[in-house]
């Protein structure tokens, strides 16, 4: 018997960066959310972020509106990277949040990066049954993250395929994979700005735009990460967004990035690194 949840309108998060350079294209609000299934049971050799992997321990709670609004307030130039941790075990409250945010401002731009793989996302969601060794705030986070569970707390959904494919309908680039520490980009070991930080093994999916054209979820547009740096190094990008300028006498995409630009090069002239 499967026991649903009321619903929780609140998310997790353990840190946030301003101004990310390493988290997709352009100049990024980065978003670290709480709680990672891989980290406790087969953390990912040289994860960068072991800080988020356990379920209790300190954490900042915010509800589905106070992200919105800080995520307006915060992200200048419309460019908002979810990480973690693992963002999708909040997959049922992130699909609030990016539906909420594409309704607010379409031009928002939503990355999010993700350990698990995309073809077995659609097929199976995610489902975890908890361990002996896990403790009470394991399954209070289960609890916080699931769509259901078995009336004994044996087997969690946390989310079902989908809510995975209505969650990508407001994702503009899916970073799908494991990182794996041997096929590490860059491959020099300092972290290049504007470059896709992670291994080769992962890939850049353009998730909205495949679901536009293919509403079935059957075909998505990819590239794998090591793909997407030669592409983006031979490219012209806004100053604004970060993303590819068709003409190469281009500064911005268009007059709205030209003027979120100048409007933070004059508040940054006055306030510094606020």
């Amino acid at each position: 018997m499967v026991m649903c949840m009321t619903d929780r309108d609140r998310l997790w998060f353990i840190g946030i960066t301003k101004d990310a350079r390493t988290a997709g294209p352009g100049k990024r609000l980065e978003l670290f959310l709480k709680g990672c299934i891989r980290g406790i049971v087969n953390p990912c050799q040289g994860c960068f972020n072991p800080t988020t992997w356990e379920f209790g321990g300190p954490r900042r709670e915010m509800t589905v509106d106070e992200v919105v609004d800080f995520i307006v307030r915060d992200a200048w130039n419309r460019q908002v990277t979810f990480c973690g941790g693992e963002p999708l075990l909040q997959t049922r409250n992130l699909i609030k949040v990016c539906r909420r945010l594409k309704e607010l401002d379409p031009k928002f731009h939503i990355v999010i990066y993700t350990a698990y793989v995309l073809e077995n996302l659609l097929r199976n969601g995610i489902v975890f049954v908890p361990r002996a060794c896990d403790g009470p705030e394991v399954h209070e986070a289960l609890q916080v993250y699931s769509s259901s569970w078995t009336e004994d707390r044996s087997r969690y959904q946390i989310a079902t395929p989908d809510e995975i494919l209505e969650l990508l309908k407001y994702v503009d680039m899916l970073v799908d994979g494991d990182y794996q520490h041997d096929k590490r980009l860059p491959v020099s070991p300092t972290m290049d700005e504007g470059m896709f930080i992670g291994s080769a093994n992962q890939r850049v999916i353009y998730a909205a735009e495949s679901l536009r054209r293919d509403p079935s979820g059957q075909h998505f547009e990819m590239l794998y990460a090591d793909e997407y740096n030669r592409r983006m190094a031979c490219q012209k990008t806004c100053r604004c967004c970060g993303h590819a300028l068709l003409d190469d006498s281009m500064h911005f995409c268009d007059e709205d990035c030209e003027q979120r630009f100048v409007e933070r090069d004059e508040y940054m002239k006055i306030f510094g690194g606020a």
